[in-house]
């Protein structure tokens, strides 16, 4: 009996002795995964970094100016809204950024311009804004969501506002024959209405003749190119490419590269995307194109936003805080529009940046050899 207690008893420590440091590895594991699955936090504040909380979702950067044009034409104040565009002149990147602001808000409520047209039937402006604000209307009837998520309703709403837009845009282009402006609105309608590639090609053809280099322009046609719409990664990567090595000096163009693998990623989450030979390249002509623009440039926060968010993904932790630095408190911009919650999208990017970069013991950004 004793001879099987002793026997009990030691298989007891063996037993110990090999389950105890097993289960406290387990232990340690378990915690350590627990670890990696919690968010990673910083205080914003002591970085000089705008607090989640307080991150403006409506612009990829400040514009006081277009908030007060905007205000006043919702007020009633049409004449201020063609002042506005009026200033543009014949840069017509900026007279398009312009009509955004006041189509948003024509979208909200278009009685200032029905008054304007109204007033003023001949006025290109007014009848510019009125088109796009049709296009705009559009795409809110039908939505965000896939194909399969939207209803026969959203889609009859969309092709009919679709439908009354295109005329609308092409009496905006009679009525100023040298803008791009109002067959850049068509650029959407191509998109909805499925346009063939031979139909998109003229229609660019007709913006190009107008504006060669025009960003806005550029920007709306990857989307037609790219695979979720009319073409494929190869016909977008080739549209990218194209623009912006023909961009002239104080373009910011090269960004279209950019724009174009976020795309691919975005659409084939599971392929090793930013692995591709060209995408440091890529970044790198970027950053020569945002080292040339003006500080105030209206373009300029878009391409910062791009560069923080490819940056991050490439691990260049110090050129990333710059970018991420330099956008402050906006993200209403690529690649953060992207997501469903984009303001999560921004802080885990930022956050891991600047914890990386922190890790690696703040160093500078390595000089760039243009």
């Amino acid at each position: 009996m004793n001879v099987l207690i002793d026997i009990a008893g030691a298989g007891a420590l063996v037993y110990a002795a090999v389950t105890i440091p097993r289960n406290a590895r387990k232990a340690r594991a378990q915690r350590a995964e627990e670890k990696a699955k919690a968010p990673v936090t910083i205080d914003a504040a002591a970085y000089g970094l705008v607090p989640a909380a307080q991150l403006d979702k409506r612009y990829a950067g400040p514009d006081p100016e277009a908030d007060a044009v905007a205000a006043a034409a919702l007020a009633g104040d049409w004449r201020r809204a063609a002042g506005y565009l009026a200033e543009a002149g014949r840069d017509w990147d900026l007279r398009w950024y312009r009509t955004g602001i006041l189509v948003h808000a024509a979208v909200e409520d278009d009685t200032w311009v029905k008054a304007w047209r109204t007033e003023y039937p001949d006025d290109p402006s007014a009848a510019l804004v009125h088109a796009d604000a049709l296009v705009s209307l559009a795409g809110k009837v039908r939505g965000a969501k896939l194909a399969k998520q939207t209803t026969s309703e959203q889609f009859e709403g969309f092709h009919r506002l679709l439908a009354e837009a295109l005329p609308a845009c092409r009496e905006a282009a009679r009525m100023a024959p040298e803008d791009p402006c109002p067959w850049i609105a068509q650029i959407t309608i191509a998109l909805g209405l499925g346009w063939s590639h031979d139909d998109f090609r003229a229609l660019w053809a007709e913006i190009t003749a107008r504006d060669p280099h025009h960003f806005g322009a550029h920007v709306s046609a990857l989307q037609y190119w790219c695979a979720k719409w009319r073409g494929s990664h190869e016909l977008m990567y080739a549209f990218a490419e194209q623009a912006a090595a023909a961009a002239p000096p104080g373009s910011l163009l090269p960004v279209l590269r950019l724009y174009a693998l976020y795309e691919h990623a975005v659409r084939e989450p599971d392929e090793p995307v930013y692995a591709q030979p060209f995408v440091d390249p890529a970044i790198d002509a970027t950053l020569d194109a945002v080292d040339r623009v003006p500080a105030g440039h209206h373009r300029l926060p878009v391409a910062r936003h791009l560069l923080a968010k490819m940056l991050f993904q490439k691990k260049r932790y110090a050129e990333a805080v710059e970018q991420f630095r330099a956008v402050g408190g906006y993200i209403g911009s690529v690649p953060w529009t992207y997501s469903a919650d984009p303001v999560k999208a921004f802080v885990h990017a930022r956050t891991n940046t600047f914890v990386s970069w922190e890790k690696a013991g703040r160093p500078a950004p390595p000089p760039r050899v243009r």
